[in-house]
Formats: C-alpha cells, structure tokens, sequence
C-alpha cells in the first residue's frame, strides 16, 4: 500500500488552501497555492474542461498530481477548485500508482474539504492504455528526447491528459520525478524558476507564449519526422499498451547507475539500430564498442552480447573491405578494445590482422605508421610479425617506440625532419626522456643538443629533463631567450626547469638579464617573481634597475611583500636602505601589506605613526578595531611627528567600548615611559570619546597604582588637573574603585610638596576623609597608612593642611578639598592653628575663582570667622 497526502484549494477571498491532511514546508506550500490556480485570465464566459497537473515539490520530498475544476459556485469570475494528491517522491519515480491516484481526482463534482484526508492506495504496475490517435507526437517527442532539452508548449492536442499519462508512465524514474507538465494552461508557468517541462494549450493563448524561451508545437498539424529514432520513441510512448521508453532488457544493459540521464534512451535506441545492421555493415562494430566504452553503459552485459557479434563482424571485414580500409577498421577496433577483458573478440582481432599482414603487407606498414599514443597495437604485434614474413621495415613512430635507445639517439641526432615527427607525438617525448638517460653518453649529449631548439612546449617536458640538468649558465640563459623568441614565455613548465637549473649552477643573473631584456608580457614577469625572493639583496636589484618598467616592478614588489614570510617581511621594512623605498612603492590598492606593514612593531615610530593614519581610512570598522588595538601600546608609549593627540583620540575612538581600559593606562604611564608622554597621555585619556573615556574611567586603580610606582610625581600641571577630572568623574559608576585609587595615591601626592598635585588631592583625599568619619573605627584598608592614625579625621586634617601649607599648591584647593570634605569649618580652623596661618588665609582668600558662587560664599564666612 501506498499512503496518499490530499489539499483542497478553492476560493475563499482569494484563491487560498481549504484543507489539507499535510503539513508542508513555506517553500513546498507556495508551489502547491500557486499551481492549484489556472494561469492567465479567462475570458469572459469562457469554460474549460478539468485539467491535470503533475510537478515535484522543491524539497523533493513529494510529488504532486493535481486536478483542477472550474468553479461556478462563486461569483467572482475565474475561480477554480482544486485537489491535490501528494505522494512520496521515490514512491513515485520507482513505482507511480497512476490509476490509483487518477481515481482519487475522476469527479463530475467540485471537490470538498472533507476529502482532504491521508488515503493508503494500491500499487499499480504495467498499466495499459489507449493509444495515443490524430497527434503530431513527433515533433513533441523529438523536442523532449533527441534534441537539446527545452521546456514545450503544445497548442489544440487532442486528448492532452491521455498524451500526459502516457508520457508519465513512459519515462524513466530519474526523469519521471522531476518532470512537471500542465494539461490545460492559458500562460507559460514555472516551478522553482524554471517552467514547466511539457505545458498544454488552446491555441487562442499562443499570443501568451511569444515570448516563450522553449519549443512552440502545434499539436494536430502533421510533421516530417526529423530524427531517424523518431518513429521508435513514438512506438515505445503512444502506441504499445503499456508506455516504456526503456525495456527492462535496455534498464540492464545501461546499468543502474546509468539509466538516469537524458542521454540513456539515446544511447540504446543506437545500440538496438547497430546491432541490427551489424548483420550488413560490420563496421557497425565500431559505433557498439564506442557505446561499450562509453561509461554510460554495463561492461558485462556489453560483453556478453557483444563478444560473439564482434567476432562474426572481423570474419566478415577481410572479405568485405579493401585492404587499406580493413586496416583502418582493425587500427579503430584495436583502439576501442583497449582495455577491455574480451578473449573471443581479440582472438578474431589477431586472425583478422595475421589474414590482413598475408595479403596486404603494405597496409600493414601503413597499419604501423599511424601513431600509437596509447600504446593499443602493442598486442597486435606477434600477428603482425607473422603475416609480414619477410617483413619490411616498419613505420618510423612505431619502430622507434620499440628500437633501442643508442639507435633512437643516433637517428634523431641525424635528421631535424625526424625530430620534428618525433617532436609532435607525446609518445615519442616520453619515450625520449628513457632514451637520453640509457643511451651512451656521446650519443644521448648529441641528440640532446639536436633536440634543444625544437623543445618550445610544455608537453615536451619529459624529453626537455635530462637535456636541461646538463645545461652551462649561458646555455640556460640562450634556451630561456629562446622561448621567450618563439612562444613569449608560453611554456611555463619549461621556463620553470630552466629556473631551476640556473638555480643550481648559481646563474639566476643572467636569467635575470634575459628577462629584463624580452618584450612586457604576463607570463615574462610571472618568471620574474620565480627569480627573485623576498631577500634585501633581490628587492634592492629591484629598486635600483632602470630596465624594468616601474608597472612590473610595483607588481613585483607587491607580490614579493607578499610571498614573504613574516621574518622576511620585517626584515625587509626595517633595513635602512630599502624600508623607506617599499612603504613608498606600496600603491594605494595593495591595502593588504599596508595594514600588514602596521601590524609591525619594528617600523620607526614616525613612519609607522604616518602610515596608520593612511591605513585607517582605507579598512572596515573590523580592521581599524584590529589596528588601533595592536598600535595603541606603542603609540601611548613613544613620542612621534605630527598632531599625537589627534592619532591617539582616532585610535582610542575606534576601539570604544571595547577598549581594555587597565592595559592602555599600563601602557601610558609605565615606569619607563617618558614623564612628558605620560603627561600628554592622561590629557588625552581625559578628552577621549566617550565610549573609550567610560572604560578608562573604570581603571582608576590602575591609575592610582602607574603614578605611585613611578619614581617621583613628574607629570606635567595639565596632566594632573586631567587625571583629578577623570578620578572625580568615576565617582558614580566605580565609588569603591576610586576609594582604593585614593589609598593607593593620597599618601604619594602629600609628599610632592614641589609638584602641580593639588587638583588631584582635592579629587581623592576627600574620600579617603569621609571614610574615616563615617566609621565607627578607623576602616581596615586605612589602618596601614602611614599618615593616619587611630585618631582618623583629626590627624588626616592636621596631615592635609602641613601638607598645602608646606608646598607649592595652590590655597584655593585646599578650600576645594575642605568643601568636598564636607568640614570647611574644622580644617581652616586647623590652618588657623598653623604657623604663618594669617598669611596663609590671606591666600586661601584671594584663590576661590575656582570655586562655585554657593562655595566661594561657605568659605569666605569661614575666614570671616576665624578673623
């Protein structure tokens, strides 16, 4: 039993699927909804009788056959209701229950939703029907099976379902499950993209298909037939009861594999025309074992049907043929054997050729003349030798294939004519390459040189091996030149070896010569980059030679770049003499070996900054990620030419929010790192964009801990006023991290009395103070400071003020400190204490501009007081 799948489309606001007893794919769906519609627009009050329509699916899980009935039950003109019936794919290409599913779809009714169900059918086989009458079926056949494969449309056939069943019941499995016809369309129509195989039309639609790519028939108009099989493919598909295009004898003698192309019913409507004229025209014989060694057919059914006719066709060629014909024949037959486990067939080959040699000596000669490239008469030879008898010499290619190898020097070496038949013929070449190796030594170095100018093709490699492993530097040189005369460098092979030898012998410098001094072409400056390496000394002849024409020198050193590795590479760029050249000569379009040239670390900084800034531009967001990543350590660490602040905010702009904001602050104010770099570094961290600020703004500690390694607090004013601004705006998002910045910092800062700090301690010491006071003791992580003690806010107040008081900064900070401390009052007062404190008032009064109006008001109530 065969389980069947229905849907039921009809109209219902717009053609639409009804039901359906499946669940198909998006793609497998909208094929079925699309070909469930009639194509093209009706006339008015035009009908048409129920149509079929057959089709795989895309997936290729299901096959469809579909009947479509025009439904009158709706207003709207144009409606159809269709059933569809799916059956499994390979169930259909192997076993197509035709009659079963036809039943499911013969019906004078609409079809209803409620026959959309699952429905186990029977398997039918060898199903019979009508013949096929009053059809032009020639020219439809003819278009589908023995001319180029075109999709056909066929206008007024008669009985198009019954031409469509046959047609489907005939083909063969492969072809049945992707063959998609239509009994009844107004317009071309397509599944996947492509139309349909066979379509049937009115002829009133021909207007539809002007533009149609495929074959145009018209269904009742008689044509000539224009294949000589046509007659047989009608036979096999409209008029025996049960349609076949191939028999299960023909199934066998293709072979499983090969029964599924188009070209099988080809092939043994042939086989079954030459096997009824081998009778009459043995020489048929040739055309079956061309068949035989198609491939497209079985080798042992072949044989079992062909050996006992092939050895009644050679007992009739000598009688049937002139000598010089037979000869041909057996030269053909012998060819088409080759290969093949065949006994009988060439034991009648031998007797064949031993009669021949009797009769006809001299077309036996002519027999050997012929070239023998596959080496398909080797077998023939003992016949051959029998019938000549007294023989006569045989032909020069074949003579020579068996001579010896001094009597085949000695005779090229003499005659240009011969080396110019022997040249041509690729068995002779081979065989050459055995000859100058096992010919005595004077004898193989003279026929070498004999051969040498006529050795312009890279087929002649083989007989060009030995010749060249004995070539001078200057023979090298004259040979290459030579190739370059008579096929500008076309024998690539050939070049190569030369290439080789010279490498060998030390002599790339005249190949060199001989290349720079040939006309331009591709294959000349393909034979330059086999001659030069990605070495200082070939790239330096590069650069210096005048000869070249600066286009093939620029390829050449972009494809040297190229070729090296990345030891060569930095070698090349980081040489004084030649570096600054290659970054120059790199054109525009090579971004490759930019981008590659500033993923090194070794150029100079100047010119490695100078090219990031040409790169950057040219690359996509992933690639300038890349590069500012791997060129932000140097660049933060060095000092270069041109606007740094600008590269710098490009390069921390591109990285963003992935920036590694611990490593490029590492990176910027290392111990090692110059105090006027790492000044303008924290500047420029400060003004960076803002995804980049963000994540340096969550490294804080990392800071704390740069600048209190270093050995003494260097920076620049600016650079600490940038870094105060960076710790006071990571105060929201990273509190605890600016606590442990501070302890790390605060007690580093109090002991650069001489340094422009202030900023900065009013940034973080007023963390550090607000812990002590709001402990209740004075927190783990102060205990360990040294300017603290147990007393907490009172010693951190007196430490703070001995600190301003005995140093550079600016008075106005130490009230800005006081005000974030949130204790104005208590810490002037501990200035009030102080000695010189009246002085000093004096001068925290005359530096509030950088306070705020509100501030500036709390501080100067304060010194009002204390006064």
């Amino acid at each position: 039993m065969i389980t069947a799948q229905t849907q039921v489309h009809g109209y219902r606001k717009g053609h639409q699927l009804l039901a359906s007893s499946v669940v198909l794919s998006k793609d497998d769906q909208l094929t079925v909804d699309r070909l469930s519609d009639v194509t093209g627009p009706l006339r008015p009050k035009e009908k048409f009788a129920p149509y079929i329509s057959a089709y795989p699916l895309p997936s290729g899980t299901y096959y469809v056959i579909a009947r479509t009935w025009q439904d009158f039950s709706v207003l709207r003109a144009g409606c159809v209701r269709t059933k569809s019936v799916l059956i499994d794919a390979q169930t259909w290409a192997f076993k197509p229950p035709l009659a079963s599913v036809l039943s499911l779809l013969e019906s004078d009714e609409l079809p209803d939703v409620n026959e959309a169900t699952s429905i186990e059918i029977n398997e039918q086989f060898e199903e019979a029907f009508l013949p096929i009458l009053n059809f032009n079926a020639s020219e439809m056949l003819e278009a589908l099976f023995l001319e180029e494969a075109k999709p056909v449309v066929v206008f007024d056939a008669p009985n198009p379902e019954l031409i469509s069943l046959r047609l489907l019941a005939a083909l063969w499995p492969e072809l049945r499950s992707k063959f998609a016809l239509s009994t009844f369309s107004l317009s071309p129509r397509k599944i996947g993209g492509r139309d349909l195989d066979l379509v049937f039309a009115p002829s009133n639609a021909k207007a539809k298909f002007s533009d149609w790519g495929g074959r145009r028939v018209d269904g009742r108009s008689p044509r000539a037939d224009r294949h000589r099989w046509t007659k047989s493919i009608i036979r096999r598909a409209f008029e025996e009861p049960v349609p076949r295009l191939l028999s299960e004898s023909e199934i066998d003698l293709l072979g499983e594999k090969n029964v599924f192309s188009t070209s099988a019913l080809r092939i043994t409507l042939l086989w079954e025309e030459l096997i009824d004229k081998l009778d009459v025209t043995p020489t048929a014989a040739l055309g079956l074992l061309d068949i035989a060694n198609s491939g497209k057919v079985s080798s042992v059914a072949v044989m079992e049907i062909l050996q006992p006719k092939l050895s009644d066709a050679m007992r009739k060629i000598a009688d049937d043929l002139m000598p010089d014909d037979a000869w041909e024949f057996v030269s053909a037959i012998t060819q088409k054997m080759q290969g093949r486990n065949m006994p009988v067939g060439r034991a009648a080959l031998n007797e064949l050729a031993l009669h021949l040699t009797q009769v006809a000596p001299e077309s036996a000669i002519k027999f050997l003349q012929q070239p023998d490239p596959k080496s398909a008469f080797g077998d023939l030879t003992p016949a051959i030798a029998k019938g000549l008898g007294r023989g006569r010499s045989p032909n020069v290619e074949q003579f020579l294939l068996d001579a010896p190898s001094n009597i085949f020097a000695q005779l090229i070496s003499q005659s240009d004519e011969l080396i110019r038949r022997v040249v041509i013929d690729d068995k002779l070449i081979n065989r050459i390459e055995v000859v100058l190796i096992e010919a005595e030594s004077e004898l193989s170095e003279k026929a070498g040189k004999k051969l040498l100018p006529y050795l312009v093709e890279d087929r002649q490699l083989p007989a060009a091996r030995s010749i060249f492993q004995k070539l001078s530097s200057q023979e090298v040189a004259d040979e290459l030149r030579w190739l370059g005369k008579v096929g500008n460098f076309n024998a690539k092979e050939l070049s190569a070896l030369l290439i080789d030898r010279a490498r060998e012998i030390e002599g790339l410098s005249a190949v060199r010569d001989v290349l720079l001094y040939s006309s331009f072409s591709d294959e000349r400056d393909a034979l330059f980059r086999q001659v030069l390496e990605p070495s200082v000394t070939d790239i330096l002849w590069l650069l210096e030679e005048d000869g070249l024409a600066e286009s093939s020198c620029t390829n050449l050193l972009v494809y040297l770049l190229r070729y090296a590795d990345d030891n060569q590479f930095v070698n090349l760029l980081a040489e004084e003499t030649i570096g600054r050249q290659l970054l120059e000569r790199i054109p525009e379009t090579a971004v490759d070996l930019q981008v590659r040239a500033v993923l090194l670390d070794t150029l100079p900084i100047n010119a490695h900054t100078s090219l990031i800034q040409v790169v950057i531009p040219k690359v996509m967001d992933r690639q300038k990620f890349e590069i500012a990543d791997r060129v932000i350590g140097r660049c933060l660490c060095s000092q270069f030419a041109g606007d740094e602040a600008a590269l710098l905010l490009m390069l921390l702009g591109f990285l963003g929010s992935k920036l590694d904001g611990e490593r490029v602050v590492r990176y910027a104010l290392d111990t090692g790192v110059d105090a006027e770099v790492a000044s303008r570094n924290l500047i420029v961290f400060n003004i960076a964009p803002l995804p980049a600020r963000y994540r340096i703004l969550g490294a804080v500690k990392e800071i704390a801990r740069a600048l209190q390694s270093r050995q003494s607090m260097d920076l620049s004013e600016e650079a600490y006023n940038s870094c105060a601004m960076l710790m006071a705006d990571s105060e929201q998002e990273y509190g605890k991290a600016l606590v442990d910045a501070s302890v790390l910092l605060v007690p580093s800062l109090f002991y650069a009395y001489q340094r422009p700090v202030s900023q900065l301690i009013a940034v973080l010491f007023p963390k550090i103070y607000k812990e002590l006071a709001s402990a209740s003791d004075v927190p783990d992580f102060l205990k360990y400071i040294s300017i603290f003690d147990w007393d907490r806010c009172k010693i951190a107040r007196k430490e703070l003020v001995k600190a301003f008081m005995t140093s550079s900064w600016k008075p106005g900070d130490l009230a800005l400190t006081a005000i974030r401390c949130n204790d104005v009052s208590r810490i002037l007062k501990r200035v009030a204490k102080s000695h010189g404190a009246k002085e000093y008032l004096a001068r925290i009064e005359y530096d509030l501009e950088g306070l705020n109006d509100k501030d500036r008001v709390i501080v100067e109530r304060v010194l009002a007081e204390l006064r």
